[in-house]
């Protein structure tokens, strides 16, 4: 980032953090909740990518790196539009001859609605990488847990000048598929090692009860139960003065595994946990709370995420 750049930018990102970061050359705005982003900020994504890799390493993961889309078939499968309507997003595609691409051309032009010239596809946008890695393990009786380090980009339809809320965004996710108490384990263990895990980046940290954002009125059913059985917690950091969940821990019992028929070794539909990661959050935090300046930030954070380097 050149002086020009940094010049009034402070030393702490405000709320309305998508401006700063836009107005200060670490973004680049493309529309609501999308953005392009600089050298900077890729920087720290690969040093938290770095570093989450070495956070699980010692488990042994399969690595996996997903694109961002989904077979239709998966997504369907998957019941996610059972519960979150509101928040996929298809993929559609011209398929016509001659004549309808006039048709299409003709709308695009005169600024008409031209999706009654596309038609749907056999992909969807992923709404989170784990749904790639459930049908992996589809039709199969494990003998043991498996452990599964996911990341690739998402998407989900909810446009907002919110900090973080964007509309695609990329996920660092490990998944546990096993039986019960292996599943339970893990989602136990990572209530307390993602919250490390970010305190260890000088965030100040709040770990709270959370739930999905499950769609209608039988929706808000869903995540007060959610809620109260324990099944998924947030990661909380400030960005500015708003608190934003940069990772979270779910526990999915056996949905996952009942829906792609995985059993565990008892024949019993498997159970599965994971957490995730948004990687741009834990970005907009930290340069919220470290400064535009990569080369100023607490030593301790440079050597985690960048062992040694001075200068981007």
């Amino acid at each position: 980032m050149t002086d020009e750049m940094a010049k009034g930018f402070g030393q702490r990102i405000p709320a309305s953090h998508p401006d700063g970061l836009r107005n200060h050359g670490l973004l680049v705005n493309e529309a609501t909740g999308l953005y392009g982003w600089g050298a900077e900020l890729e920087a720290v994504y690969s040093g938290l990518a770095k570093e989450l890799s070495a956070e699980v390493r010692e488990m042994e993961p399969v690595e996996l790196h997903f694109p961002p889309v989904l077979p239709r078939a998966v997504f369907e499968k998957s019941e996610y539009v059972s519960s979150f309507p509101q928040l996929f997003g298809a993929v559609h595609a011209f398929q016509g001859d001659e004549c309808a691409h006039e048709g299409l051309e003709r709308a695009v032009t005169r600024g008409e609605d031209w999706s009654g010239h596309t038609r749907l596809t056999d992909f969807v946008l992923a709404p989170a990488v784990c749904y790639s890695v459930y049908p992996l393990f589809g039709g199969t009786v494990l003998d043991g847990g498996r452990t599964v380090d996911a990341s690739g980009f998402c998407f989900r339809h909810e446009p907002s000048t919110e900090p973080g809320r964007l509309v695609s965004f990329r996920l660092r996710e490990f998944v546990r598929i096993g039986s019960p108490a292996e599943a339970s384990a893990w989602f136990s263990q990572w209530y307390e090692r993602a919250s490390a895990f970010v305190r260890r980046l000088g965030l100040k940290v709040e770990v709270e009860a959370a739930s999905d954002p499950f769609f209608g009125t039988s929706g808000q059913v869903m995540a007060d139960n959610q809620r109260e059985e324990g099944m998924k917690a947030e990661v909380v950091v400030p960005i500015g003065d708003h608190p934003v969940a940069v990772a979270s821990i779910n526990y999915h019992r056996d949905h996952f595994g009942r829906i792609f028929d995985i059993r565990s070794a008892d024949g019993e539909p498997a159970h599965s946990a994971c957490v995730g990661f948004g990687l741009e959050r834990l970005a907009f935090a930290l340069v919220s709370a470290h400064g535009p300046r990569l080369a100023e930030w607490p030593e301790d954070v440079r050597e985690l995420l960048w062992s040694g380097r001075r200068t981007w």
